[in-house]
């Protein structure tokens, strides 16, 4: 099901403009990441899906699973609910495919950001990495706002650019601590304030 919704995801955003890949070298060819990016607009995932070339599991909010097409979407790319009932089993699932060596997806601000600018990270993607030693992938998206803004939901034609930076090496803890998190967590904004 995932290389179809990816075939389909590629159609969309070639319609809307050959997106630009800023440092695709950095992007692991084997072994389990955390993709962590920053949220300009809904279109996001299928961005990152069309232009990755790795299966990517997401976790999106809850409530986008109740969308009248958009959760049928989002199911048929095997996103994860979280903020719901299934958050527990969806924060095992998450772990276990980091440890099978697959991609996990997140957006750290937790929602689009509703004027373009960067919200502050919350620090629970780094929890998935830490459990599992994972690196980290800082992934800035731009463009997408004006292609797809808050409130609408046909994308018009414009330049979307997806800038990424090197991993971040992350140690596997046994016990994770909210000093950790928060080191982490840090780091993170750092490196995608150098990618902006």
């Amino acid at each position: 099901m995932y290389p179809f919704f990816r075939l389909i995801c590629r159609i969309i955003v070639k319609l809307i403009g050959e997106p630009e890949l800023i440092g695709g070298e950095h992007i692991p060819r084997e072994g389990p990441f955390v993709l962590a990016a920053n949220h300009q607009s809904i279109l996001d995932p299928l961005v990152l899906i069309a232009c990755i070339p790795r299966k990517i599991t997401f976790l999106a909010a809850a409530y986008i699973f109740r969308i009248p097409l958009v959760g049928l979407l989002i199911r048929a790319a095997g996103a994860l609910p979280v903020n719901g009932e299934g958050s527990m089993k969806s924060i095992k699932t998450g772990l276990a495919r980091l440890s099978q060596g697959e991609v996990l997806g997140l957006f750290p601000e937790g929602g689009v950001s509703l004027d373009g600018a960067i919200k502050p990270f919350r620090s629970g993607w780094a929890y998935f990495a830490l459990k599992t030693g994972a690196p980290a992938l800082p992934v800035v998206l731009t463009g997408s706002r004006e292609v797809l803004p808050v409130g609408r939901y046909i994308p018009r034609r414009g330049q979307i650019r997806i800038t990424i930076g090197e991993p971040l090496p992350v140690k596997k803890g046994v016990r994770v601590h909210r000093e950790e998190l928060d080191r982490l967590n840090r780091e993170l904004v750092t490196a995608i304030g150098r990618l902006v």
